[in-house]
């Protein structure tokens, strides 16, 4: 997988493989950082071992070599401090904590006690969550995380831009997919402001690009568009999110010559579906039997319901949660069933109960995004004495919209199109909507 890549970097020697915003890393620096960590670090051979997983060069040359030497590699966020990242180390009971430095060549490394037995073959394990409590820790095997990459054909070097945290799933298949094709890994700051990407993207040539809804939005929001025509767009992807049909369609504007993919993908699961018709859903065909990637979906009580050849092979033993005992993954995705398409309804944990009445804030959403004049937009609960919760919505108006004229259009849409429950009872206008860590919009709901 990525050790074969970068081990055998040598057919694109000077060529660049890693972009960041103050270094660039040609192929041939790629893979002798690859090998000299692993000349190195040859006594982790078959170990558990953390990788503190920054947007670098140096952490794909890292992760290469403890594949190679069949380590099961525990990702961990690369903004922890190192206190919180040993935390991770002890309540995982790994060997080893490397971080990466600005050294060329070597690695920090922290023995640590108390190791637990590891696999034995080697396997990368992914932390879903902890910002709020225990993780859980998907371990893949190595072979499984690459299934799901598609090779490019000979001679073609794409130029990829990295949206994604690089240690969760999402980031680690863009990166694959790209060093894979022996391409270039543009990745920005995490801190950059759209105007700031954007020019990265054209100075670098981005011809690829995967992201959340939530970050297509801020970008076509907070970019001048002319600047983002420059950008030499071949496809767009989006993922991590549902994806509504306002989005699609503001992409297909701008990018008319682009082609427009949304994925269904998750930590646990990885990669499951794609869809290229440039419709929110997918079609109600993906039920009927197994799809290409030895994927099966079906529904149940309104839940999606996945069984993929791609999904982890357990949660660790030491993570939060026990693996599952059934094939079949229940995603906690709703879906509503119309016609030849199935449509997205929400996530069950983002439900707002309304006096008694169930309210999934992407319902809502969907109708007020697709009103003129609505650039992005948020919908939570907040807690009431009398109905349990209220529907709020925070809204970003595109620039030159009047505020009181746009509420008054979103409020005649929610009418015409949703239950009383699912009404907004407080729109507030926002300068921006907050999105998480890993590029999604905040869900949390206000007291």
């Amino acid at each position: 997988m990525l050790s074969h890549f970068l081990f055998e970097s040598s057919v694109r020697g000077d060529q660049t493989a890693v972009v960041t915003r103050v270094a660039a890393t040609s192929w041939s620096e790629l893979g002798l950082q690859t090998q000299a960590i692993f000349d190195q670090q040859s006594s982790l051979q078959n170990r558990r071992i953390g990788l503190s997983f920054r947007a670098l060069a140096k952490s794909y040359a890292a992760l290469a070599a403890l594949e190679r030497l069949k380590c099961d590699v525990f990702l961990l966020d690369g903004s922890l401090d190192r206190e919180r990242a040993l935390d991770y180390c002890k309540k995982f009971r790994l060997g080893a904590f490397l971080v990466p430095t600005d050294d060329k060549t070597s690695v920090d490394i922290c023995e640590l006690k108390d190791e637990a037995e590891a696999s034995g073959p080697g396997s990368i394990t992914i932390l879903t969550s902890g910002s709020t409590g225990a993780p859980k820790a998907a371990r893949h095997t190595w072979e499984g995380i690459a299934r799901p990459i598609r090779r490019m054909s000979d001679g073609t070097f794409p130029v990829w831009l990295l949206t994604y945290r690089p240690q969760l799933y999402a980031g680690l298949q863009v990166s694959l997919q790209c060093l894979a094709d022996h391409g270039t890994l543009v990745i920005p700051d995490s801190d950059m402001e759209p105007r700031g990407i954007v020019e990265l993207m054209v100075r670098t040539g981005v011809q690829y690009i995967s992201a959340t809804p939530s970050f297509w939005r801020r970008l076509l929001m907070f970019s001048d568009g002319e600047h983002l025509r420059k950008v030499p767009l071949r496809q767009i992807t989006l993922g991590g999110e549902i994806v509504d049909q306002a989005v699609l369609s503001k992409l297909e504007r701008v990018y008319p010559a682009a082609r427009l993919v949304h994925i269904y993908a998750t930590t646990e699961l990885g990669r499951c579906f794609s869809v290229g018709d440039g419709l929110a859903g997918f079609p109600a065909r993906y039920l009927d039997g197994p799809l290409p990637d030895g994927v099966e979906l079906k529904v149940e009580d309104g839940e999606l319901l996945v069984r993929s050849s791609n999904a982890m092979q357990m949660y660790d033993p030491l993570s939060a949660v026990p693996s599952p005992t059934s094939d079949w993954f229940f995603t906690g995705d709703l879906v509503d069933i119309r016609g030849e398409r199935v449509i997205f309804s929400g996530r069950k944990s983002d439900m707002i109960n309304v006096a008694g009445s169930k309210v999934y804030p992407v319902e809502v959403e969907r109708v007020i995004l697709a009103v003129p004049g609505v650039a992005d937009a948020r919908v939570y609960g907040k807690a009431s004495s009398i109905a349990g919760e209220l529907v709020v919505c925070d809204v970003v108006a595109e620039s030159n919209v009047d505020p009181k004229t746009l509420r008054e259009q979103i409020l005649s849409a929610c009418r015409a199109k949703l239950t009383s429950p699912q009404l907004p009872r407080l729109i507030k206008f926002v300068d921006k909507i907050e999105l998480s860590q890993a590029g999604k919009t905040l869900r949390s709901k206000s007291a």
